[in-house]
């Protein structure tokens, strides 16, 4: 595929010709905007048979909550819908969705019938030892929904596995408070995804350890605990990642993400850098056509961040580009 094009990286625009994947810069009348592929770096995709839940607190997706009932009632339906939001995600320009992914060894292997193009990092939920040492040896990795959900002890164990099979041990921590924070940090996690109720004095001690943070900005809208102060801390930090979280609540596309944060942090470019910059998957391009939304666009990384939505998406391209 060629295009003549603007590529848009945070560090800034350069026009030229996209022929496969290399961009051959040069002065041309661009048909098209393309930038790096984007990364949707935390994903609950079972969420995907319950969507558009009723308005209410965190209860709805803890274990005995609405999403729980949801994905029994609806399970197999579930590699369906999980296909169709893994589509949605690629379409938007997304190459690689980090998923956690409950339903123990069973829910593992409804997300490989439904990831067709091979583009998820799971993220297990075990709900015993026993289950996590079967868990280990075929996902990615081990997650578990906050220390408030589990004995301190089983998470330990959950710990020194993941670490002993060189796995991710990813955490929720500070969605709703900054009360399981501590504990949280106490298990040197690989990855975090929330910490937007975490004081900044966590969150400074998180970011000194380089422990990747996935911030979620439409759920944490849906729960009422956005935090912008910290959003701003995050933005400089290089460890900083952009998920789209249950998609009972939001959409798995990380421009539908883009678009809303750009109404609480001001700040296009460190965006561009948290939902391009990958731990996984292969890096490509995304492809907009300068029509419908990006007609006249002065600022094409605005553009991106801002208002760019699927309809906008002229193709979706796997792979390293390389600049001649």
């Amino acid at each position: 595929m060629r295009f003549a094009c603007e590529f848009v990286t945070a560090e800034g625009v350069k026009k030229g010709v996209l022929d496969g994947l290399v961009f051959e810069e040069r002065e041309v009348e661009a048909e098209y905007i393309a930038c790096p592929a984007f990364f949707n770096a935390h994903t609950h995709l079972g969420d995907s048979v319950a969507k558009d839940p009723p308005f209410a607190g965190i209860e709805i997706v803890m274990p005995a909550g609405y999403k729980f009932r949801m994905l029994e009632m609806y399970k197999d339906e579930c590699v369906d819908a999980m296909a169709e939001s893994i589509k949605l995600a690629f379409n938007s320009g997304c190459t690689a969705i980090a998923d956690f992914r409950e339903g123990g060894v069973e829910g593992v292997e409804m997300l490989r019938k439904a990831d067709k193009a091979g583009i998820c990092f799971t993220l297990a939920r075990p709900s015993s030892i026993e289950e996590a040492e079967e868990l280990v040896k075929i996902a990615d990795g081990i997650s578990v929904s906050s220390v408030r959900d589990v004995k301190p002890a089983f998470a330990e164990e959950l710990r020194e596995l993941a670490r002993k099979e060189r796995k991710i041990f990813a955490i929720h921590a500070g969605e709703v408070d900054s009360e399981d924070v501590d504990d949280a940090l106490t298990l040197q996690p690989d990855l975090l995804i929330h910490m937007n109720m975490a004081t900044q004095k966590q969150l400074k001690a998180a970011m000194d350890e380089e422990i990747p943070i996935v911030s979620c900005f439409r759920s944490n809208a849906f729960f009422n605990v956005l935090n912008p102060e910290n959003y701003r801390m995050l933005a400089e930090y290089e460890k900083w990642f952009i998920g789209t979280d249950n998609v009972m609540i939001a959409s798995p596309s990380i421009l539908d993400e883009l678009s809303f944060a750009s109404y609480i942090l001001k700040d296009d470019e460190s965006r561009v850098k948290a939902a391009t910059r990958r731990f996984f998957g292969e890096t490509g391009v995304v492809v907009f056509h300068k029509r419908l939304n990006l007609s006249k666009a002065r600022n094409p990384l605005a553009s991106i961040v801002r208002r760019a939505c699927i309809a906008d998406v002229e193709a979706v391209v796997v792979g390293e580009v390389k600049f001649e």
